[in-house]
């Protein structure tokens, strides 16, 4: 939960403005100090959304200044000086107020305004008997779900378009050949694989002494995922991302994991904010990118391309055709040789997802082949 107030102060800076933002995070467990750094998270990225500036550095950041005397630090980043203005202590929760001097981002690159569409599927439950406890079988698929509404939410030009209804183990032989086929299938660019290796509960029964008490429960949560280039199967971002919570319920309750109850309760925000940085982390990931279709059709002086208004394309804008080849070094290694066709294509109508091409000089199109590649820089 998190308010924000704006307020624009002269700092000598052309692009520079003051904003000041509250947080509030519930106190879980007595742990006062993690109550602390996640208001001020909370606040921070709140001042970073609505600054346009880029939230990769929030955790890195609040984690700064909470361990450090002073309440004041400087970054040579986005944020040019963060201050904790103050904080508020009540019986369940804090709230955290701080000010920010912040630059928006700025954009490093031409595809950063491109819409980046994902495909993936259900992530795959390691180990499924973790499901028992809460009786969430279709845990894999609600977790997918909420990432796709968090991306959503979160970044402007990222988009979770297609999901398979399925789950999927994507294992070591055949990876890229699977990955092609989920990219071409879906019309998507890149794709995203999961895999949730812990989602169990450890319970805490507390001593005879006090045999009053309630018994506490913390459930896990890891996920490992992958996001790859579906063009040509790069692997682009590897990373894990663990957390744990309060679980609330008791071991015979039946959970709804798609409700509104479960993802606000402790556990449920602890892995919605594992999707926001996730998020954040492909996005950062994938924003230079070139934008990148296949070509469809070939008739006469005029070829289809995977691309079309979808994806921002408009018409009178140029693309460039390429083919892809593998060679083998000396040494057994294989790599991908790039075949750059001369000159550049106008599109000449954009539809929905594809749109249709003119070569930009001379109209004739010899050698091009359905399947090839195309790219706008």
């Amino acid at each position: 939960m998190a308010l924000f107030c704006l307020a624009l102060v002269s700092t000598g800076q052309s692009h520079a403005a003051w904003y000041e933002a509250k947080g509030q995070a519930v106190i879980v467990n007595g742990n006062k100090e993690k109550a602390r750094r996640d208001a001020t998270e909370e606040a921070l990225k709140q001042a970073l959304l609505f600054a346009g500036a880029s939230i990769s550095s929030v955790q890195q950041l609040t984690n700064g200044l909470l361990e450090s005397e002073d309440i004041t630090i400087s970054s040579s980043g986005e944020v040019d000086h963060l201050e904790l203005t103050d904080e508020v202590w009540h019986s369940d929760y804090v709230t955290v107020s701080v000010r920010a001097d912040i630059f928006p981002a700025a954009k490093q690159c031409t595809a950063v305004d491109y819409d980046k569409n994902i495909a993936t599927s259900y992530f795959m439950v390691e180990n499924r008997n973790h499901l028992v406890e809460g009786k969430i079988p279709n845990f894999s698929e609600a977790v997918t779900r909420k990432l796709a509404t968090e991306m959503s939410a979160q970044a402007q030009n990222l988009n979770l378009a297609y999901i398979a209804p399925h789950t999927t183990r994507w294992g070591v032989n055949g990876l890229e050949e699977n990955v092609r086929a989920l990219s071409q299938q879906s019309n998507a660019q890149f794709v995203l694989i999961g895999s949730i290796n812990d989602v169990s509960v450890e319970r805490q029964r507390p001593s005879s002494i006090a045999f009053w008490k309630e018994e506490k429960a913390t459930r896990y949560f890891s996920l490992s995922i992958k996001v790859f280039d579906g063009i040509n199967s790069g692997l682009l971002l590897q990373q894990d991302y663990i957390t744990e919570a309060n679980w609330p319920f008791d071991r015979f309750t039946d959970v709804d994991e798609f409700s509104s109850t479960f993802w606000r309760t402790d556990y449920g925000n602890a892995i919605r904010k594992q999707m926001q940085q996730l998020t954040a982390d492909i996005n950062e990931t994938i924003a230079c990118q070139p934008m990148t279709g296949r070509v469809l059709n070939v008739a006469s002086s005029h070829i289809s391309v995977s691309l079309g208004r979808d994806n921002g394309i408009q018409n009178g804008d140029e693309l460039f055709v390429y083919q892809t080849s593998e060679i083998i070094d000396r040494h057994g290694k294989a790599y991908l040789q790039y075949h750059i066709y001369p000159g550049a294509f106008v599109v000449e109508n954009a539809y929905g997802n594809t749109a249709r091409l003119i070569h930009k000089d001379s109209g004739i199109i010899a050698n091009i082949q359905e399947s090839d590649f195309v790219i706008k820089r």
